[in-house]
């Protein structure tokens, strides 16, 4: 069932008024789950006839145009996440601290998040059902979590007791005409060395080619993963195209080292990636891209820019990460804001409109390296302003959390205040430490973080940062 949370602006149909609590229950007589249902099998020439139980209990049938379907999804409540049942080694909700948000230790599992937002999942809650849905509704792409393709290793690394064959299920998927994009969470001494190298050639047999008419890709981001956005409701046209945008295979493999936050206690013992793993990782991977080149046509697997980082060496070329379809797990991102920075710069030094205000950049470790190794030489060459890096302690989760979007507030605070109080600056923070709802991880607010100090203080953006830069003034 569907359940309204607002009335409608005005009646869509004159004998009927919509009203909050309403409950949609029925399509020209079949059950309706949830909006991808609605949107799914209403049909697009012909009015459709909806079951709707009100809060009193009462039955009552309405027709809807189907040109009206947006303007009912408008005032539907959200849906509810399917939560995980995994207990998995190296999952990050265990190690938040205490006290955050309720929603911070949400785990969800539910294969609707991953179509809509790029949630990965892990399938072991799928069942027969949510596989039949999936295919009968082409959700398509979905983003898997797979960690290890061997049964054993896997069964151990998600904590279940049930022995899920990961590959059995992804084979039938693809089968199906569903695109996927996989991901591997890198934990030494349990899915590293050869039980990396079978999962990656076990997922390359179910590899997606490289067509002539290659759809145009749409990061994760783009659709409302973790930006402004997430968790409302799509409109039909959004959720047709992606649904039909996809071909199937699993299209990529992304490599990502597990995060360990100082808040542990009672989980079982992990150990970090270590510059050599990391070196170990980059070759690795590099000789299985040749792999994949000549059997795909493209890279197919990646890895996170930390890796790079890590084992200071340089990153691969632009072209190596294809269409970057893993930029949200900073998969090329540190490639693909260089270059697109680098070449916006020399747009505007053409045109005369470089950025004029020098910056003070309050970021992660991890992206404070990338700052200084990749992008302030491009800013240099193009005779940019001045921009001071402060790569930022993470006292939150603990200084082994490097990343810029595990930041909290308190610790941008501190590093805020720790600024001296002349000259006064322009201080820009990742737009990865706020979510949509302007707080960050700890709970705080832009203004929070910026009162009593003299500073400017402001969220920046990543691809468009030159424009954002030039517009400060």
């Amino acid at each position: 069932m569907i359940m309204l949370i607002r009335p409608f602006p005005a009646p869509l149909d004159t004998l009927f008024e919509w009203q909050t609590g309403d409950h949609i229950t029925h399509l020209d007589g079949r059950p309706i789950e949830d909006i991808l249902d609605l949107y799914y099998y209403t049909p697009e020439s012909k009015v459709t006839t909806l079951n709707i139980q009100r809060k009193t209990g009462e039955t009552l049938r309405v027709e809807l145009d189907p040109g009206d379907i947006d303007v009912v999804t408008g005032c539907f409540a959200p849906m509810e996440f399917k939560t995980c049942a995994c207990d998995c080694v190296f999952c990050f909700i265990d190690q938040n601290p205490a006290g955050m948000r309720d929603q911070i230790y949400v785990k969800d599992e539910d294969y609707r998040f991953s179509f809509l937002y790029g949630n990965y999942i892990t399938l072991t809650s799928l069942g027969k059902r949510g596989l039949k849905r999936i295919i009968e509704q082409g959700m398509s792409p979905l983003y898997v979590s797979v960690h290890a393709t061997d049964i054993d290793v896997r069964t151990r690394m998600l904590g279940i007791k049930r022995r899920i064959d990961v590959m059995a299920i992804l084979t039938e998927l693809v089968a199906a005409g569903i695109e996927i994009h996989t991901q591997v969470v890198l934990c030494p001494g349990w899915n590293e060395g050869p039980i990396l190298e079978k999962t990656f050639r076990d997922l390359l047999t179910l590899g997606a080619p490289v067509t002539e008419e290659e759809s145009p890709f749409t990061a994760v981001c783009e659709r409302g993963h973790g930006y402004e956005g997430a968790g409302e409701i799509p409109e039909y046209e959004d959720i047709e195209e992606a649904g039909n945008s996809a071909q199937g295979g699993i299209k990529s493999l992304a490599i990502v080292p597990v995060g360990l936050s100082s808040h542990r206690d009672g989980l079982t013992k992990l150990e970090s990636v270590s510059p050599n793993l990391a070196r170990e990782a980059i070759d690795q991977v590099a000789s299985w891209q040749k792999i994949a080149k000549k059997e795909l046509g493209y890279s197919f697997v990646y890895l996170s820019d930390e890796f790079y980082l890590m084992a200071e060496q340089p990153f691969p070329p632009a072209e190596q990460y294809d269409d970057f379809w893993q930029i949200d797990n900073a998969i090329g991102l540190s490639v693909r804001l260089r270059d697109t920075w680098r070449e916006e710069l020399e747009w505007r030094a053409e045109d005369g409109e470089l950025p004029i205000r020098p910056l003070t950049v309050l970021t992660g470790q991890l992206a404070a390296e990338a700052w200084l190794r990749e992008f302030t030489p491009v800013l240099t060459a193009a005779k940019a302003p001045d921009v001071q890096i402060v790569g930022v302690e993470n006292r939150f989760y603990g200084n082994s959390v490097t990343v810029a979007g595990l930041l909290g507030g308190q610790d941008l605070r501190r590093a805020l205040l720790e600024l001296p109080a002349e000259p006064k600056r322009t201080v820009v923070l990742s737009q990865r430490v706020i979510n949509s709802d302007g707080l960050t991880l700890d709970g705080m607010c832009l203004e929070d973080i910026a009162q009593d100090q003299p500073h400017r203080v402001v969220v920046g953006e990543e691809d468009g940062f030159i424009d954002f830069w030039r517009d400060l003034g």
